[in-house]
């Protein structure tokens, strides 16, 4: 069985110490350990990439871009391998792990092109003799930390963006899926990243703690649970580190009586059981508006049956498990809550055994605000349904949910979209897109208490987070008209 160790300094590196196991969520059945990291060990990697960062800060962008390209092309030629410990591992589908993986190698080149949006403002002769420029800087060591839902696409931006800037990276996977991202930092070593650029630290919540104490790491980065994002966020105040932290979703999809219905259900069924409802922009809420909801229930009802769910070593399969089988219990519960509050389940999934942590397609109609199926974030296949009686209260039930990570609209009516763009509070909004996860050089983060943080994990706006911006004045005067000078500041 296979354990899984940390990449300190260029080498795999473990000792003696405790363990946490690995699970194939479509068998249910343990698959290897993986090291829980210490203190000990945090310090190590913290070691090495401090050590490593006053070169590597120095390197110029284009030799840090040339390396990054030569990584994602090592990466490449292994794609099959760290899709299919993607689909063992996270139990997500063939073609979920491949079109993940295809989008972290996206990444990594969007990474490698920084040099031509690095740039900062320079205003020569802004007084007489006297140029100004803002010249960015790297921050230091930058511990990311990634959650389960993407074991390659995260973790990869989050050290592709803090290497290309300048920063030395320690890494902490999610230790239910560490192998992916833990072998891809050795492929990343052995394509030329200098040893201590990137480090890779195992281990469970304990070690985050750690980090955000450690005097070493400048800033941390954070994709996972609002509540743990809070938290992070009001600890790096406290510690003065820089920190970015990205949390949960609960993501409204709004339909209007004007648009095509067939293409509206399509698209909800499609966002809300896509990656079996784990991601931070899947739809879970649909809003439908006017007397439309009868007649869209029953079309994604229809839908439904032509789902395969089943083991993801199938090819074929679309829908595979849940991570664990406490994710299991706990989405199963709040679909049952959800029927004793007055709920209308009219697709019931958690009836589905086949040995592993399946649950199939979920539908919940007649579904308020207030209930828990709509309060909490679910991360799993369901969908709610909640009825509304016009745009205005539509947009209403929206503002009132506490997370703002992305929304959507479907309709015909171009007033109707551009009112709902302009004033829906989510970080992200699509507009007959059900799922508006921008490029990647442009802004991806959510809005109220979806995101703690002043900038966002892509786009030119993450560069807020991964450099740090210096203002030098510069004057080369004629020494013989030089004078004392106790005024106040005078550019002119």
């Amino acid at each position: 069985m296979v354990t899984v160790n940390h990449f300190i300094n260029g080498a795999f590196f473990g000792i003696e110490e405790a363990t946490s196991d690995i699970y194939d969520p479509s068998s249910g059945k343990k698959i290897g350990e993986v090291l829980n990291g210490s203190s000990s060990d945090l310090n190590l990697a913290t070691q090495a990439a401090h050590e490593a960062f006053s070169g590597w800060s120095k390197t110029g962008l284009a030799y840090r871009a040339n390396l990054l390209l030569a990584c994602r092309q090592a990466l490449l030629e292994q794609k099959d391998y760290f899709v299919g410990i993607c689909t063992l591992e996270a139990g997500k589908t063939c073609a979920d792990s491949s079109a993940e993986f295809d989008k972290a190698m996206e990444g990594i080149a969007y990474a490698a092109s920084v040099s031509s949006w690095f740039r900062t403002p320079s205003t020569q002769n802004i007084s007489a003799g006297i140029d100004v420029a803002d010249v960015r800087f790297p921050i230091g060591v930058i511990a990311a930390v990634s959650p389960f839902n993407f074991p390659v696409l995260i973790p990869v931006i989050q050290a592709a963006m803090a290497i290309a800037t300048g920063n030395t990276v320690v890494v902490k996977p999610s230790e239910k899926v560490p192998t992916a991202f833990t072998n891809i930092a050795a492929v990343m070593q052995e394509a030329g990243l200098p040893p201590g650029v990137l480090n890779v630290v195992n281990g469970g919540r304990s070690l985050v703690e750690a980090m955000m104490e450690h005097p070493d790491i400048a800033g941390l980065s954070f994709v996972g649970s609002s509540v743990v994002a809070k938290q992070l966020k009001m600890k790096g105040v406290e510690n003065e580190k820089r920190v970015q932290a990205f949390g949960s979703g609960k993501n409204h999809m709004v339909v209007l009586p004007d648009a095509d219905l067939d293409m509206a259900a399509d698209a909800a069924v499609s966002a809300a059981y896509g990656a079996s409802g784990q991601r931070c922009m899947a739809i879970s809420v649909l809003v439908a508006v006017g007397d439309i909801g009868d007649e869209l229930s029953a079309k994604i009802i229809e839908r439904i049956p032509k789902i395969n769910i089943g083991a993801t070593s199938d090819a074929n399969v679309q829908l595979g498990p849940v991570i664990s089988e406490e994710s299991h219990r706990r989405i199963c519960a709040l679909v049952k809550e959800a029927a004793k509050r007055g709920a209308d389940v009219s697709v019931d999934g958690t009836m589905y055994d086949s040995g592993g942590w399946f649950i199939g397609a979920t539908l919940i109609d007649h579904v308020r605000p207030g209930m828990t199926i709509y309060d909490q974030e679910v991360f799993g296949p369901v969908l709610c349904i909640v009825r509304s009686p016009c745009f205005e209260d539509a947009m209403s039930i929206i503002a009132g949910h506490p997370l703002g990570n992305g929304a959507s609209i479907f309709t015909s009516n171009g007033g109707a979209a551009r009112k709902y763009a302009e004033e829906v509070q989510v970080g992200m909004v699509g507009i007959n897109v059900p799922i508006p996860v921008p490029p990647w050089s442009h802004s991806f983060g959510g809005w109220k208490t979806s995101a703690y943080s002043d900038s966002k994990l892509t786009g030119p706006e993450s560069l807020n987070f991964y450099s740090r911006v210096k203002a030098i004045t510069t004057r080369w005067p004629d020494p013989k008209q030089s004078k004392v000078d106790l005024g106040f500041v005078r550019h002119s």
